[in-house]
């Protein structure tokens, strides 16, 4: 048990008062005089006694009755007096003599106090004990609603500054002064209490839960704060709303729940991280993930990292899988909360990596109950394909490619009659013949998705207990186990996770705060994420493409490889058959990670406390890859056989000192921390190539021959100081105000330090007079915020000259050296984001209504752009800070609960805009085209968002050679027909030309909005979530060969509708079927037909659970026993054609977003899973 001692801090405002006060006594002392006696004599054979016994003996001996400043005055200091008897006042003056304390007598009071100029004697008082009796003592403990006690409360003697604070036990104990009988106790969350003691030596007082959520205390970085006091845009989840519906990742748990805060799951592939974007994006070149905080440390995607780490070296860089999600590792049954802080009151804390928000991810700690909580939480799920693509079958797609073969052969070869046999070597040209299998077909009809995709199975085991206080001490431990093996073959993550929180008391004033976190991740991924012709190829789009009158197994049950799409011929496409990728491909990732950290708080005086955190981050990567000979790319007939061995290690720690003050006076409330913190990042990458393997038996790199490698190192560094203030007045009238300075490693000598203000306002009109005792308006705040953060995320050295090497060629012999790779800039700087916030809170009926709704405006200044210089400098481009990018849009947030009692029911919408606009750019405001994946098919221009697609514009699909005639001239269609597109004459020249390519549209949303509702009816509970996406496009790329209408592969089902005539123009917006369109319409060039409506309606989630009644089962050994069935995406309604309209094969490059080249499909889940408490 905590024994507080009773700190008096100013228990009077100064000696008047105290003599005022015994002015009074001494006039009605007289009037009921006693006839106490100055001249009373006291034995005084005194040695070694403490201050406190003998002012005790003095008062039994003659009545007297001390009174003093309890911090000036040391109760404990030994006093020797070697006298028969000594009048009062002799005796006084030989107990202080030699001290700074001086005495004066009214009648039985004797007045101890400073002198009023100390001049010290050097003797020092040796060490100060409890407070003397003639002082009320009471002893208490303070509880919740539900008698859970409640450590670090403040307990205070009303009308005065004496006060103390709650142990872990919540028990207290207070020396109250004279005529003191109430005390005042406040904890964070719940409704102060005024209590009379008068007459106790031990009280117990319960408190009340304030209003609803507003008293709720969030994290809102380096400390935290009742909800009623915020004045940025701040969104807690809590570990309710997170494990309730199973999540695979931390970030799951946000999707569809938070205005502002768009989490796109862009591949299905287990183990790939999410896209996360708070309010829009303001980046071109630097990162654009917000900062994740885990339990203190700061934790950002290394661009560097993410673009090498987990990639295959010979692979196109297009081409490269998802990148490693870095939150991975961490179990979300471990998550205590999860805070968002949107706007830049909130995250200006975090200064120059703050620009694309923050979360805060706490984690569990102890119990506070008398007993400790063992948890055990399971759930098994069975995982199919979300949402299968419509493909022609056999007979269609024969129907399909023999129209495509007619067409071109009418239009190329004059005479030509579609009664000519069309076979092999019917035509003379195998653009104009079908397929053997096509004309004699025997009736295969393969559904290739069929054949690649199977049912994955996720399993998760969580243990965890949380320990009771015990010796001041609490902790909280979990082990869990976490496995996902995907729809397609061979692909699986595991995670095996450890947590350990101790928090303990090491003394009245010192606590210390332990956390560590192993956690270990082994990912078998496969290539999917590719297009049929990459390094390897990808799986799906390989076979998506493959004819489905190709069956994949040989008669003899081995793969198919030399009768396959590679080989029908008939002027169709090669592909390989995924299967044999699926057999050829190992590739493994192994990650170790560890979170740690140690701090150490101490409290100073009441209110006052200082924090240092030690913390490291360590994350240990491994990779091996192979492509076995067994694989045939393509038509060919040898495999060509690919090794590589990564690795990396990376260490980060971090050392924050933050001094803490909270002050609660009168009408107002001040809470305010400066700090000073260091953080340093190490990395080393290396990378070893090998090929010419002889055979499958040794798949290291030891068992080919090493022809190249690579080998890196890098560091970060960052140096901050920071400082913020919230202020209350009457919790009425709200102010915080922040400001952090960053000087980081990785900026320009001359630019290394950012500044970063801000500050807010708040106005809770709810506790006005006007609305007080209102029964409608139970909270009514307007606040307002402006501030500045910056963006950290850019290479490490982009600032610097860089060398690289290169071979030169002297007298004959090739030399090793060096040659210069980039060129300088010292004045590179942050990218700074300035934004404005304006919100308004509104709760009704005691909150069972409550609004939230922001608007909000976001510039992003001094953009990193590499920028065209001349070429004599023998260089290209220079990274430099130029453009600007605005993001605003509105946040609306309902929260109602629309029945209470036995049967419960909880409304949860969202709904957010946002419009990103490029406003300027390099000097001349040049657009930047960006080649992503097959091309220049993204524009950053002036006035669009960042990344549109960039294309011709459809207008339409010729039906007679006369609406060809009247036409603009197509320059870029050598010989259109009827049934071809026709294209935008966008600059109005008369003429279809390349200047008549723009914006085509967005991978931004104009829109995104959810709603989450929970039922309840006594142990049955019944929630679904909703979430829908309005306005963005997806550029389909798998459109080049699914729809380009050629028919040199399989294609969507939606060229069934195509054009066959003008009596017949199909839906009126698929063109005609033409093998060689390139010579023809071109309706394959970029264009508005391969951008696809990406919004969607999904069902993301619905829930049925019931929970025992343990009382009558188990007779109360028992907490909670919840079973439960969940479904995850059960579907989707969208127009999109491709499986997953979040799709985005490239998420590393802002310039290229939204593309669809062949990613891992989204699945859809049901999950059967067990809460157990006890």
């Amino acid at each position: 048990m905590r024994n507080q001692k009773t700190n008096y801090i100013k228990a009077f405002t100064g000696l008047r008062g105290i003599v005022c006060l015994l002015c009074m006594s001494l006039i009605i002392n007289k009037v009921n005089a006693k006839g106490y006696n100055q001249e009373d004599t006291v034995a005084a054979n005194f040695k070694n006694k403490n201050l406190g016994d003998i002012f005790e003996t003095i008062t039994n001996s003659t009545g007297h009755k001390f009174f003093y400043e309890a911090t000036e005055v040391d109760l404990d200091r030994k006093v020797t007096v070697s006298k028969s008897k000594l009048k009062i006042e002799e005796l006084l003056d030989e107990i202080f003599k030699g001290t700074d304390l001086e005495y004066e007598i009214l009648t039985n009071q004797i007045v101890v106090k400073r002198k009023e100029e100390t001049i010290y004697s050097g003797k020092i008082p040796e060490k100060s004990v409890e407070i003397s009796n003639f002082q009320t003592s009471l002893n208490g403990k303070i509880l919740d609603e539900e008698g859970i006690p409640l450590p670090g409360a403040s307990v205070v003697a009303k009308g005065t500054t004496v006060g103390t604070t709650t142990d872990f036990d919540g028990n207290f104990n207070i020396t109250l002064p004279l005529g003191v009988t109430s005390v005042q106790v406040s904890y964070l969350g719940y409704r102060s209490k005024e209590v009379n003691v008068e007459g106790q030596e031990t009280v117990t007082i319960s408190l009340e839960p304030d209003a609803a959520a507003l008293e709720e205390v969030i994290v809102v970085g380096y400390g935290s704060l009742a909800k009623t006091k915020v004045t940025g845009s701040v969104i807690s989840i809590d570990t309710e709303t997170i494990v309730k519906v199973p999540a695979l990742t931390a970030e799951g748990a946000l999707i569809g729940q938070v205005a502002g805060v768009q989490v796109q799951e862009v591949s299905g592939e287990p183990g790939a991280a999410p896209n996360i974007r708070v309010r829009g994006s303001g980046s071109i070149s630097a990162g654009n993930d917000p900062l994740f905080v885990v339990d203190g440390i700061p934790i950002s995607r290394n661009l560097t990292s993410s673009s090498q780490i987990g990639g295959i070296a010979n692979q196109g860089g297009n081409f490269q899988p998802p990148t490693i999600n870095p939150l991975a590792t961490l179990n979300p049954n471990d998550i205590e909360s999860i805070q968002v802080l949107k706007d830049a009151s909130a995250a200006a804390i975090y200064g120059s990596r703050g620009g694309n928000g923050v979360l805060l991810i706490t984690t569990k700690k102890g119990s506070n109950s008398d007993e400790g909580v063992y948890s055990f939480d399971t759930y098994a799920s069975m995982q199919t394909v979300a949402n299968r693509i419509d493909l022609m079958n056999a007979s269609e797609l024969i129907d399909f490619t023999t129209d495509a073969r007619n067409n071109n052969y009418l239009a190329s070869v004059p005479g030509a009659s579609i009664d000519d046999p069309i076979g092999p070597g019917d035509r003379g040209n195998v653009n104009y013949e079908l397929p053997e299998s096509f004309v004699n077909w025997d009736g295969t009809d393969t559904d290739w998705q069929d054949v690649i995709f199977k049912t994955g199975v996720v399993q998760s085991y969580n243990f965890s207990y949380a320990s009771p206080v015990k010796n001041k001490t609490s902790f909280y431990a979990s082990a869990g186990y976490f496995s996902q093996t995907g729809v397609i073959e061979k692909s699986k993550f595991e995670r095996y996770s450890v947590l350990m929180n101790l928090n303990s008391q090491l003394s009245e004033k010192l606590n210390l705060d332990l956390r560590f976190a192993p956690t270990v991740t082994e990912n078998q991924r496969v290539p999917a994420s590719a297009p049929y012709f990459a390094t390897p190829p990808g799986i799906v789009y390989s076979a998506i493409v493959h004819s489905p009158t190709v069956s994949p197994y040989n008669p003899d049950g081995t793969i198919n490889q030399l009768n396959n799409q590679s080989y029908l011929g008939g002027g169709t496409t090669t592909a390989s058959n995924p299967l044999a990728i699926i057999e050829a491909i190992d590739d493994q990732l192994f990650q170790f990670q560890n979170r740690g950290t140690l701090s150490l708080t101490y409290d100073i005086i009441p209110g006052l406390s200082f924090k240092t955190l030690g913390g490291t981050y360590i994350n240990v990567y491994n990779q091996d890859f192979y492509r076995a000979n067994t694989l045939l790319y393509r038509n060919s007939a040898d495999g060509n056989p690919y090794g590589q061995a990564s690795s990396s290690t990376e260490t980060n720690w971090l050392w924050e000192n933050t001094l803490s003050w909270t002050k609660d006076f009168d009408d107002h409330y001040i809470d305010a921390v400066i700090g000073y913190t260091a953080q340093k990042d190490n990395l080393t990458i290396k990378q070893v190539l090998a090929n010419n393997y002889p055979d499958d038996l040794v798949p290291t790199i030891s068992g080919g021959q090493v022809f190249g490698g690579t080998s890196l190192k890098e560091q970060w560094s960052l140096l901050s100081s920071l400082f913020r203030v919230n202020y209350s007045y009457k919790n009425r009238y709200l102010f915080t105000g922040t400001f952090r300075s960053d000087k980081s490693s990785r900026f320009g000598k001359n630019n290394q330090t950012g500044y970063f203000p801000s500050f807010s306002l708040g106005w809770r009109l709810s506790q006005e007079d006007f609305l007080a005792d209102s029964d409608l308006v139970s909270e009514l705040k307007l606040r307002a915020s402006w501030g500045q953060t910056g963006n950290f995320e850019i290479p490490n050295y982009g600032a610097v000259g860089l060398l690289s090497p290169q071979n030169y060629n002297l007298g004959g012999n090739e030399i090793n050296g060096l040659v210069q790779a980039t060129i300088p800039n010292p004045n590179l700087t942050w990218e700074k984001s300035e934004q404005m916030d304006i919100g308004l809170e509104v709760g009704l009926f005691d909150n069972r209504v409550f609004f939230m709704a922001d608007y909000y405006d976001t510039t992003t200044r001094d953009l990193l752009l590499n920028v065209a210089i001349s070429s004599v400098s023998g260089f290209e481009t220079t990274l430099r800070n130029l453009g600007e990018v605005q993001n605003k849009g509105f946040e609306l947030a309902l929260s109602t609960k629309n029945f209470v009692g036995d049967f419960t029911w909880s409304t949860d919408f969202n709904f957010s805009t946002n419009k990103n606009e490029v406003l300027a750019l390099n000097e001349s405001d040049e657009p930047i085209y960006s080649s992503g994946s097959a091309g220049v098919r993204h524009v950053t221009r002036v006035g669009d968002p960042i990344g549109s697609y960039y294309g011709y514009v459809v207008d339409g699909i010729y039906q007679t050679q006369e609406e060809i005639d009247s036409a603009p001239v197509d320059t870029q269609a050598p010989n259109a027909g009827p049934g071809d597109f026709r294209f935008k004459d966008i600059d109005g020249d008369g003429q279809i030309t390349p200047d008549d390519r723009t914006v085509t549209g967005s991978y931004f949303p104009d829109f995104t909005w959810g709603i989450n509702n929970n039922f309840s009816y006594k142990n049955i509970d019944f929630s679904f979530l909703i979430q829908g996406v309005e306005g963005n496009e997806v550029l389909n790329l798998t459109s080049r060969h699914l729809k380009n209408g050629e028919a040199n592969f399989n294609s969507y089902a939606i060229f069934n509708e195509r054009w066959r005539s003008a009596e017949d123009p199909g839906n009126g917006s698929i063109p005609r079927a033409d093998r060689e369109s390139g010579n023809h319409g071109n309706n394959s060039r970029p264009s508005s037909f391969q951008v696809e409506d990406g919004s969607y309606v999904r069902l993301r989630n619905v829930t049925l659970g019931y929970t025992l009644p343990i009382d009558n089962i188990f007779g109360g050994s028992i907490q909670k026993l919840r079973f439960y069935v969940t479904g995850t995406n059960l579907f989707t309604i969208t127009d999109y054609l491709g499986y997953n309209p979040e799709v985005s094969n490239i998420s590393t490059n802002s310039l290229t977003p939204g593309e669809d080249y062949g990613a891992f499909p989204l699945t859809k889940s049901f999950t059967m899973g067990v809460n157990l408490k006890f």
